[in-house]
């Protein structure tokens, strides 16, 4: 069976710091085209960069826990390869060679996670909006009011003792048909959802709930439309659209083109 090839996981650090030369950067650019799994890592590896340059003068000291946390994770990345050592700098006796050529990593991924905290958001947010979408189009997704009428199912919404007044989004235009919605659950918090039935087997599913967009983990693409921010991102056939409105998170998924996804966002998202 052929062997597939390694993931450049060093390559994609020195792209990032912009140390590759053409040759390199053109053979990543190439495992790129065809390995999402590194997209990924790529994306994320350059979020946390950002936002470690642009936060970094908001840290506070490095505390004890801190520093033995950080130690621990490098013992136990240690303890998984050869113990081998080598001569080490003057003024760190004992510390292994793993931390001057690839610990150094480990660190800085174990310092980022407790240092930034809900900064990296929770990945399981957008699993979450499309795991719901899918038992929607199952035809297995409750939902507490069946109706076509936006005003009967805001009412509805009204009584729900949510924390936060719901505007039910109207795709009529776009050939969008309101089926009905409800109280839902959205990263652990009650949310309006509402759902809708689209041509050709096009199905749309819509939330908001209280939360801000610093919640969710690094997008799989960012779109600004009429001084609005939009988080894209991309569960198998589902694309998921987050925006903020106010203290409010608006989040809308669908199946089909993940372009017509995003525009059906710009059309209903408003400025608070």
């Amino acid at each position: 069976m052929a062997e597939h090839p390694p993931h450049p996981t060093d390559a994609l650090q020195d792209a990032i710091d912009g140390h590759l030369d053409t040759v390199a950067r053109a053979a990543l650019d190439l495992h790129l085209a065809a390995c999402p799994a590194c997209r990924r890592e790529l994306d994320a590896l350059s979020w946390v960069k950002q936002q470690v340059r642009e936060h970094a003068g908001d840290a506070a000291p490095v505390s004890a826990d801190l520093q033995a946390a950080i130690l621990r994770a490098l013992d136990a990345e240690d303890r998984g390869t050869a113990d081998v050592r080598s001569p080490q700098p003057s003024g760190h006796r004992g510390v292994p060679a793993r931390w001057w050529i690839g610990g150094l990593t480990a660190a800085a991924a174990v310092v980022a996670v407790v240092w930034f905290g809900t900064r990296l958001g929770d990945p399981t947010v957008p699993a979450q909006v499309a795991a719901a979408f899918r038992e929607y189009a199952a035809g297995s997704l409750t939902l507490d009011l069946r109706t076509a009428d936006p005003a009967a199912l805001e009412a509805q919404l009204r009584t729900a003792g949510l924390a936060f007044s719901t505007r039910v989004f109207d795709f009529g235009m776009m050939d969008y048909r309101l089926t009905g919605g409800g109280v839902h659950q959205v990263a652990g918090r009650s949310s309006a959802m509402f759902a809708y039935d689209g041509p050709a087997a096009l199905r749309l599913l819509c939330q908001m709930y209280e939360a801000t967009l610093e919640d969710l983990p690094p997008p799989a693409e960012q779109r600004s439309n009429d001084g609005i921010e939009f988080l894209v991102y991309r569960e198998g056939d589902v694309t998921i659209v987050f925006w903020q409105e106010g203290s409010v998170v608006c989040v809308l998924a669908a199946n089909g083109s993940a372009e017509a996804a995003i525009r059906l966002a710009f059309a209903k998202a408003v400025r608070a």
